[in-house]
C-alpha cells in the first residue's frame, strides 16, 4: 500500500488551512500553548492567596489603629491643587463700548473669585478708556476687581485717573463701567481740570458726554483764562461779581458740569467768593467758554481760552441772592445775573442795596452797567439814609461822577417824586442882632403869620431830582413843593445843600458821614404860604436849616386876603413866625433918574425904592394892623 507524504509535515510545519487532510504530527503547537497555560495557573494558585491575605491584614490594621489598638500608622501628606493659590501673570482684558469706543484693562496679577466666577481680583492695575473721538482716559490703581459679565472695574487704593484733555483725579475708591465710559466714586476725591480744581466726597464722570457730577461738601476753584498783559496800565472797571480776570472759589452741596453746553451748575447752600466779593444763593449757574477738559489733539491756536483755561461768560444766581462787596456794601434780590461780555450786572425781584448801617435803596430791578459805571434802579424806588427818605420810580446813579437822578416816570404817566429830610440834631446857633435876618428900622413887621415847628422835617415833592455828591447839592425841578411844618414853599425849582455823602447806589465811597441838610434855595415863581393862608411871592427864597430863618427876595408881594404889601425882601423867623418886609436900594448910573431921596455912592446913584401897601378895612386883622401903621410911617419918611 502506497503512502503519500506532505512536504509540510516532514518539515515540521502544519498543513495549510485550506487542506482537507490532517496528519497526527500537527498537534505540536497546541501542546506548547497548553504547557504555558499550565505554568500560569500554578503561579496564580500561589499569588492570589497571598494578595488576599495581605489585603485582609491591611484592613484589620487600619480598623484596629482607628480604635486605638495596635501601632499608629504615620499620616501621609498628599499635595492638593487649590484655586486660591492660582494666579495669572500679566492678564489683559479688552472690549468695545456701545458707541464704538474701546477699553483695555491690564494687571500685574489676576486671581479668580471662586464664589463669583465672573469676577477676577486684580493687582497693579492700569487701564484705558478710548471714546469715538479718540479722547483717552487712563486709569491706575493698586488693586481692584473686574466683573467680566457686568463689564465693571472696581478700583481701590491710590487711584489716579488722567485724561488727554487735562483731567487728573486722585481717588481712594472708584467704580468704572467700561462699556458706558462712566466713573463713579463714593469716597473723597480731588479733581484737577483745565478750568480749575474740585474737591468732593462723591463724583460721577461721564466720559462720552463730558458730564461731571460732584456731590457732598463740594469745593471748587475756577481758574480764569490767562490773558496777555495789556499796554494800558490804567485800572479797568470790574463787575461787583463775575469778573472775567479773577478766580472764583465756590462751596456747594452739589456741582454738575456739562462741558458740551459749557455750563457749571452749583446747588445747595452755594457760597462763591471773587475779588473780595461774596455771593450766597441756593443755586448758581456759571456759563463759560473753552473746555474744562479740552479734546486730545485739538489745535490750541483755535481754542478761545488759553491753554487749559476757561473764561467765565455769565454767572446767574437764583432764589434769595445775597451779594456782599469788599467795601461793606450788600445787595439782595431774588435773582442776580452777571454778564462779563456785556459788563452788565442785573438784580431782579425785591432788590435791596445797603451801604453802611443806615443807607439803603429798594426797588424791583437794579442794573449795573460797568462800562459806563452806571447803576439804574427801577421801582417803586425808595432810598433811605437814616431818617432821610427819597421815593420815585427810576433812579440812575453814575459812580464816576457821583451824580444821581431820581424820576417818577412810568409807561402811563410822568408821576411825582418825594423827599423827606430831617433837621440835623444839635444846638441852634445864636442869631446876630446886627444881621440882615433880624430886620432893621427900615423894615415893616408883619406879625407872626409864618410861625412853624423849627424841628419839623422838610418834605419835598417834584417831577425830578438831580443829586451831585461832589457839589453837595440836590436839585428838585418841576412844580416843586417844599413843606416844613406849617410853612410851604412853592417854586419852579429848589436846590437843597448838604454836608457829608449821600452814599446812594453801589459806589465805592467809604465815607461814614451821611448827608445832613444845611440850607435850601428856591427860584422861579416862588411862593411862600403859611397855615392860615398868609402868602408871599418873590423871585427867590432861601432857608437856613440850622437857624430856621427864611428870606424871600426879588419882586416880593405879601398878601392876606385882599391886603397887599410890596417890597424887595421878606425876612421870616420861622421859630417865632415874625415876618418883616423891606426894600433895598438899587444901583443906577442914570443921573436923569436922580430924585431928592436918592443918595450918591462911589459915582453911582442908589435908588431908594418906595414901598407900597394896600389895605382893606373890612379885612384888616390884628396881625397886620401894626404893619399898616409901619407902612404909613415908612411912606411918610420916604416922602420927605
Amino acid at each position: 500500500m502506497a503512502a503519500i507524504s506532505d512536504s509540510t509535515v516532514t518539515s515540521g510545519r502544519g498543513r495549510a488551512s485550506g487542506s482537507k487532510i490532517v496528519f497526527a504530527a500537527d498537534r505540536t503547537t497546541s501542546r506548547r500553548v497548553a504547557s504555558k497555560h499550565t505554568r500560569t495557573v500554578r503561579r496564580l494558585k500561589v499569588v492570589l492567596p497571598l494578595i488576599a491575605a495581605g489585603t485582609i491584614a491591611v484592613f484589620l490594621m487600619t480598623v484596629l489603629n482607628g480604635v486605638g489598638i495596635g501601632p499608629k500608622i504615620a499620616d501621609i501628606q498628599i499635595p492638593q491643587i487649590v484655586a486660591e493659590n492660582l494666579k495669572m501673570k500679566n492678564p489683559h482684558y479688552e472690549g468695545f463700548q456701545s458707541d464704538g469706543g474701546r477699553y483695555w484693562v491690564k494687571a500685574e496679577t489676576a486671581q479668580q473669585d471662586l464664589k463669583t466666577l465672573t469676577v477676577v481680583h486684580l493687582d497693579g492695575i492700569t487701564g484705558d478708556l478710548l471714546d469715538v473721538k479718540k479722547q483717552k482716559t487712563h486709569l491706575v490703581a493698586k488693586r481692584g476687581t473686574f466683573d467680566n459679565k457686568a463689564n465693571t472695574l472696581e478700583l481701590y487704593d491710590s487711584i489716579n485717573v488722567t485724561g488727554d484733555g487735562g483731567l487728573n483725579a486722585t481717588l481712594t475708591h472708584a467704580l468704572v463701567r467700561t462699556k458706558e465710559g462712566v466713573i463713579t466714586s463714593d469716597q473723597p476725591s480731588t479733581i484737577t481740570m483745565g478750568a480749575g480744581q474740585i474737591l468732593s466726597n462723591q463724583l460721577t464722570i461721564r466720559q462720552k458726554t463730558k458730564e461731571y457730577t460732584f456731590v457732598d461738601n463740594v469745593r471748587t476753584h475756577i481758574k480764569p483764562k490767562e490773558q496777555a498783559p495789556s499796554a494800558d496800565q490804567t485800572a479797568q472797571p470790574t463787575l461787583p461779581f463775575g469778573k472775567s480776570g479773577e478766580p472764583i472759589d465756590v462751596a456747594s452741596s452739589r456741582l454738575d458740569v456739562d462741558d458740551n453746553k459749557k455750563v457749571a451748575l452749583f446747588t445747595g447752600q452755594v457760597t462763591a467768593t471773587q475779588g473780595g466779593s461774596t455771593l450766597v444763593a441756593p443755586e448758581m449757574a456759571v456759563t463759560y467758554e473753552g473746555q474744562v477738559t479740552p479734546e486730545a489733539g485739538a489745535d490750541e491756536s483755535k481754542q478761545t481760552p488759553a491753554e487749559g483755561g476757561t473764561k467765565v461768560k455769565q454767572v446767574v444766581a437764583k432764589e434769595s441772592v445775597t451779594l456782599t462787596q469788599a467795601s461793606g456794601e450788600t445787595a439782595t434780590s431774588r435773582t442776580a445775573t452777571f454778564d462779563t461780555a456785556a459788563q452788565l450786572a442785573v438784580l431782579e425781584g425785591d432788590v435791596v442795596l445797603t451801604q453802611g448801617a443806615d443807607k439803603k435803596a429798594v426797588g424791583d430791578r437794579a442794573e449795573y452797567d460797568e462800562a459806563n459805571q452806571k447803576l439804574t434802579l427801577t421801582g417803586p424806588v425808595v432810598v433811605t439814609q437814616g431818617q432821610n427818605v427819597l421815593k420815585g420810580r427810576r433812579l440812575v446813579y453814575h459812580r464816576a461822577t457821583s451824580k444821581m437822578q431820581l424820576t417818577a416816570e412810568t409807561e402811563t404817566s410822568a408821576g411825582r417824586i418825594t423827599a423827606h429830610f430831617t433837621k440835623p440834631a444839635g444846638k441852634q446857633p445864636a442869631k446876630n442882632a446886627d444881621s440882615d435876618e433880624t430886620g432893621s428900622a427900615e423894615g415893616i413887621p408883619f406879625g407872626q403869620a409864618f410861625k412853624t415847628d423849627p424841628n419839623a422835617p422838610y418834605d419835598v415833592t417834584s417831577d425830578r431830582l438831580d443829586v451831585d455828591d461832589n457839589a453837595k447839592t440836590a436839585l428838585f425841578t418841576g412844580n416843586v413843593v417844599t413843606v416844613q411844618g406849617n410853612f410851604t414853599i412853592q417854586s419852579g425849582e429848589m436846590t437843597a445843600y448838604y454836608t457829608g455823602r449821600s452814599g446812594l447806589g453801589m459806589s465805592d465811597d467809604k465815607a461814614k458821614s451821611g448827608a445832613s441838610l444845611t440850607h435850601i434855595r428856591a427860584k422861579k415863581d416862588v411862593t411862600v404860604v403859611s397855615k392860615d393862608g398868609q402868602k408871599a411871592s418873590g423871585d427867590w427864597a432861601e432857608v437856613d436849616v440850622k437857624t430856621n430863618l427864611a428870606k424871600l427876595g426879588g419882586n416880593v408881594v405879601l398878601t392876606q386876603g385882599k391886603n397887599v404889601v410890596r417890597g424887595t425882601k421878606l425876612l421870616i423867623d420861622m421859630t417865632t413866625g415874625q415876618a418883616t418886609i423891606k426894600t433895598e436900594p438899587t444901583a443906577s448910573s442914570e443921573s436923569s433918574m436922580v430924585s431928592a431921596g436918592d443918595v450918591s455912592k462911589n459915582g453911582q446913584i442908589i435908588k431908594a425904592d418906595r414901598p407900597s401897601a394896600v389895605f382893606y378895612p373890612g379885612e384888616f386883622g390884628k396881625k397886620i394892623k401894626g404893619a399898616a401903621d409901619a407902612v404909613d410911617g415908612w411912606q411918610a419918611r420916604s416922602s420927605r
